[in-house]
């Protein structure tokens, strides 16, 4: 039975590994972008308005993309050090540093590391505190 479980959790990385990084993962095609960003249980978060259930990704501009370039700079600095992208600029353009950015913190918090940030990243990455108060799981 082991043996089984290995050889269909090989298969699934294989598939996996052919996916293009543009697709959207599961669950995330119907979420809006994130447009602006909130302050959510003490920490100031991407969102689409009010709500924080969105996504980002290469190409997205605004708001939300500059909350997510601050928060990896100030929660994440030590991995983007070591990629070649920190300080990483808040400009508010989702580009290819920001994309290698968040693709290292998604290995760092054991993420798939499409460089999409959507829910699922949301949940597994430190955010900055609201009003600067360090970094914090929401």
């Amino acid at each position: 039975m082991r043996h089984g479980i290995a050889i269909a959790m090989s298969a699934a990385l294989i598939v996996g590994a052919a996916t293009p990084a543009s697709a959207a993962p599961i669950g995330t095609a119907a979420l809006s972008t994130c447009n602006n960003w909130r302050s959510y249980n003490g920490a100031d978060v991407p969102s689409y308005g009010t709500n924080i259930s969105c996504v980002m990704r290469r190409g997205n501009t605004g708001k939300g993309v500059f909350q997510l370039q601050v928060t990896m700079n100030v929660c994440y600095d030590y991995v983007l050090a070591i990629q070649g992208v920190y300080p990483l600029t808040a400009d508010s353009q989702f580009g290819p540093s920001t994309e290698k950015a968040l693709r290292a913190v998604q290995r760092a918090v054991s993420e798939t590391d499409d460089g999409i940030y959507g829910p699922a990243t949301r949940n597994a990455m430190l955010h900055q505190g609201s009003n600067g108060a360090g970094c914090k799981f929401i």
